[in-house]
């Protein structure tokens, strides 16, 4: 499930408010050493100086504090965005490839052929050749060869398995956004189909 576009602002209202406390703060800080400073020049020897100071030592650590806070938020916003286009893009792949997995089936135990529907099995009989050169399948590298490497241990060929980018990232190392361009281009190169809700599984042609 991916976060919705109401929750991806409500984080990036949040970092908008801890940024404006930010700025007071630094400029808090500021104004507590000129007044600091001006104190000690005018009575160095004076008892209220201490407390001044401590005062200052203070207000400067709420400062640090609340800029660790915007870091982590910015961090938060950062995944949240992901997270909110997650699956949205395969949606628009399982819509086009799930309703011609039978047919892809049937046709792989006939031929080695990584054409998505049996259309082109039937009307390309001639060009069986250049179909076949054009699945290119050494010319992955990069996250989408790290991702098949990946999908070939915890995928099969024989049913759908539901697949979270999230982990997926995490196990192979290959950054959060780029999870979609990388499985994007492994259902483009025939390697893997997208099934109903973030599923997939293997073809049946092997590297």
């Amino acid at each position: 499930m991916s976060l919705s576009s109401e929750t991806l602002s409500a984080i990036q209202k949040a970092g908008a408010t801890v940024y404006e406390a930010d700025l007071e703060l630094k400029n808090a800080v500021k104004k507590y050493a000129q007044r600091v400073h001006e104190a000690m020049v005018s009575n160095p020897y004076h008892l209220g100086n201490d407390t001044m100071f401590e005062n200052w030592k203070v207000v400067a650590r709420l400062s640090q504090t609340i800029a660790g806070i915007e870091e982590e938020l910015k961090k938060v916003y950062y995944v949240a965005a992901d997270l909110t286009a997650d699956d949205q893009p395969l949606v628009i792949e399982v819509a086009a490839l799930a309703a011609p997995t039978s047919s892809v089936d049937e046709a792989s135990i006939t031929q080695n052929d990584m054409s998505p529907t049996d259309v082109v099995a039937k009307f390309q009989k001639k060009t069986a050749k250049p179909v076949e050169t054009s699945k290119k399948p050494q010319a992955l590298n990069g996250n989408s060869y790290k991702l098949l490497q990946h999908f070939e241990r915890v995928l099969s060929p024989k049913a759908f398995v539901v697949i979270s980018q999230t982990a997926a990232a995490q196990e192979t190392g290959i950054p959060l956004g780029s999870m979609t361009a990388a499985i994007k281009k492994l259902i483009e190169s025939g390697r893997i189909i997208a099934g109903p809700t973030g599923s997939f599984k293997l073809t049946k042609l092997k590297k």
